[in-house]
């Protein structure tokens, strides 16, 4: 009978043992420079948004391509746990989102938010963006023969979420600037025209290409944040 000698009995057994193992009992290999360098500016996109991350000021590839390297080992969210989506409406979750959004901003400035006129400022705000998502909402889902629950799922994903609130930052630290336009925000007609006016910020065509999925004019708010 053919002998085999205990190291080298050990290795053959090692070997099967490794053939039967499923791949994905082993660790994914890092990403490296190079694979990203091999990717298009959309997958770049893609892997930071997956992940929460945007890319602020990169017009380059090669712009997307260090942000991508630098974030590499950073688990996607999907992994990580995804952003609760409320269960309300989409225009009383963002009308929500609003009210926080002004008395945050309203904090900031070291402003009672139970004062007014920030308290009235806040109101009107979120009153005015509650009746402005529910219209264009309600006309964006129906164009696109969707419901409105579909356009709040993709509106609280990373870059749609982060670009709707960077337009209430705008929004709101506008109204809360001076005395004159605290006047203006306080009163429901004024903000609401401002709104439909889609001059200082335009949630009309946020709410258009959160209906097609669309992120480059999401990645342009983004851009244009400044220090907001």
């Amino acid at each position: 009978m053919f002998s085999m000698s205990p190291c080298v009995l050990t290795a053959l057994l090692a070997a099967a043992v490794l053939a039967v193992l499923p791949l994905s009992s082993f660790a994914s290999p890092e990403l490296t420079e190079a694979d990203f360098k091999r990717m298009k500016i959309k997958e770049l996109r893609n892997f930071l948004e997956d992940r929460g991350l945007t890319c602020p000021g990169c017009q380059e590839k090669a712009d997307f391509v260090r942000v991508a390297f630098t974030n590499r080992a950073k688990k996607p969210l999907s992994e990580e746990g995804k952003r609760e989506i409320p269960k309300a409406p989409l225009w009383e979750v963002w009308r929500d989102n609003a009210k926080l959004v002004c008395e945050e901003a309203a904090k900031k400035r070291g402003l009672d938010v139970t004062a007014k006129p920030q308290s009235d400022i806040c109101s009107a705000v979120a009153l005015v963006v509650e009746n402005f998502f529910m219209q264009h909402g309600k006309r964006v889902a129906n164009k696109l023969r969707k419901n409105h629950e579909a356009l709040l799922k993709t509106s609280y994903k990373n870059v749609y979420y982060d670009a709707g609130h960077v337009l209430l930052k705008r929004l709101t630290e506008y109204c809360l600037v001076s005395e004159e336009n605290q006047n203006k925000c306080s009163s429901i007609g004024s903000l609401t025209t401002m709104l439909e006016s889609g001059k200082m910020v335009d949630f009309a065509k946020w709410m258009t290409n959160v209906g097609i999925e669309n992120t480059n004019p999401m990645y342009e708010v983004l851009d244009g944040r400044g220090d907001l």
